[in-house]
């Protein structure tokens, strides 16, 4: 049988083709009885499974040398479909660096083997995270715009051309022409390289795979930078940037809904207007950012005294107001939640290695029906608070009842004792 296949000018290789061809087929016959022509074909198989190596090696070498043009391909699709210029488009890093890496891992994977890390299929996928911060950023702009004591012009690196603004769509588009454009060139160089069709397939089918992928990355991305943008604009607009305690706003539906709360509850309910006495002298003393500081640390304090169903908001300069509610007896605990109030603003604040003493003036308002709104609630706590101020600062003013003109009782707080009921 070897001599027969010697004659017929078939090499060793032969032998292996008819034993693919007998594993392949399940053909039982001897090797003698098999087509030379079913040898040839399956020879030629062993030839291109043994060429495929270095068939993506140069494919993935070929590519690589190209990527430039890749990238430039994109850039000249962007071109078509927005009114900015080659130049303004290829000045956009953030866009051709990750479509850059992306035709760099494709190339890898075809001389090496190995697929893109986490790390690099990240960075491809950040154009999602991009997109999300360029929307902030523009949102900053327009707020600030609206600002009339803001310079006019922003800086440079705040400026968002509109031609360039990544969205959903535009991030889709970017993955459709990079996946165009690569395999494009991986055809081209399939040509010129005589590259099997099988190779280029396999080159061509990893293309778009990965931009399957990335698209569904970004996407990921996307949504999760546009819940955690949502959540941080929520935060901002709820929340005083400085202390990170409740605003006037979120403190107003706050009071709202536990008015509202009494007329099904028994009880009542505390809001306590705060405001430090004599703030200014310590800015004017040390300074507006040692100030912050203490509006900080004394807002971290009022906060420690809160239970989950009260609330304390910093309403505006050194001013505080604090929400109490399901109280079985608003008028005694409003004594008690006083001197707690008191004794916490009182304890010493280190301010550039100095200690600093600092008082409240604090008038609460006592609230036992749902027949009142908040605004004038709000309204009794600050005149109360503003009287204190008149009569020498340091003091409590309570008021009782829904009217404007209700009772009102006045202790000073210099004397833990005299705050028991």
């Amino acid at each position: 049988m070897c001599s027969s296949l010697q004659s017929n000018g078939l090499s060793f290789r032969l032998l292996c083709a008819a034993t693919i061809v007998l594993i392949v087929t399940g053909d039982a016959e001897p090797v003698g009885v098999i087509s030379e022509g079913r040898l040839r074909e399956s020879a030629a198989r062993c030839d291109r499974i043994a060429e495929r190596p270095s068939e993506r090696f140069a494919l993935g070498s070929a590519l690589e040398g190209r990527a430039d043009e890749v990238v430039r391909r994109c850039q000249m699709e962007f071109v078509k479909h927005s009114r900015a210029t080659l130049e303004e488009v290829a000045a956009q890093d953030s866009h051709w660096s990750t479509t850059m890496l992306a035709v760099h891992s494709i190339a890898n994977w075809l001389m090496h083997g190995v697929l893109a890390d986490p790390l690099d299929r990240e960075q491809i996928a950040s154009l999602g995270r991009v997109a999300v911060q360029q929307r902030e950023t523009r949102r900053l702009l327009a707020r600030v715009s609206e600002q009339p004591d803001v310079e006019p012009s922003s800086p440079s690196t705040l400026r968002i051309n509109p031609h360039f603004e990544l969205s959903g769509a535009l991030i889709t588009r970017l993955n459709l022409w990079w996946s165009e454009a690569t395999r494009t060139v991986l055809a081209e160089e399939a040509a010129r390289l005589k590259i099997s069709r099988e190779t280029l397939d396999e080159a061509c089918d990893m293309v778009m795979k990965s931009c399957r992928s990335s698209l569904v990355l970004m996407a990921k991305q996307f949504d999760e930078e546009i819940q955690t943008l949502y959540e941080r604009l929520t935060h901002l607009a709820l929340h005083d940037p400085l202390t990170g305690l409740v605003n006037r706003a979120l403190l107003v539906d706050w009071l709202d809904r536990a008015i509202a709360r009494l007329a099904r509850h028994r009880g009542g309910l505390v809001v306590a207007f705060m405001d430090l006495d004599n703030f200014k002298e310590v800015n004017d003393a040390f300074g507006h950012a040692c100030g912050d500081d203490v509006l900080v640390e004394l807002a971290a304090r009022l906060a420690t005294q809160m239970r989950p169903e009260d609330v304390v908001a910093r309403f505006g300069g050194d001013e505080f107001v604090a929400v109490f509610e399901d109280l079985s007896d608003p008028l005694d605990a409003a004594q008690t939640i006083a001197g707690r109030l008191r004794s916490i603003v009182t304890e010493p604040i280190m301010v550039n290695g100095e200690e600093l003493h600092m008082t409240i003036s604090i008038g609460i308002a006592v609230v036992q029906g749902a027949d009142c709104l908040s605004d004038d609630v709000l309204a009794r706590a600050d005149v109360a608070m503003y009287s204190v101020k008149k009569t020498g600062r340091n003091r409590i003013v309570i008021v009782e009842g829904s009217a404007p003109n209700g009772s009102t009782s006045q202790w000073p707080l210099d004397s833990a004792e005299s705050m028991k009921s």
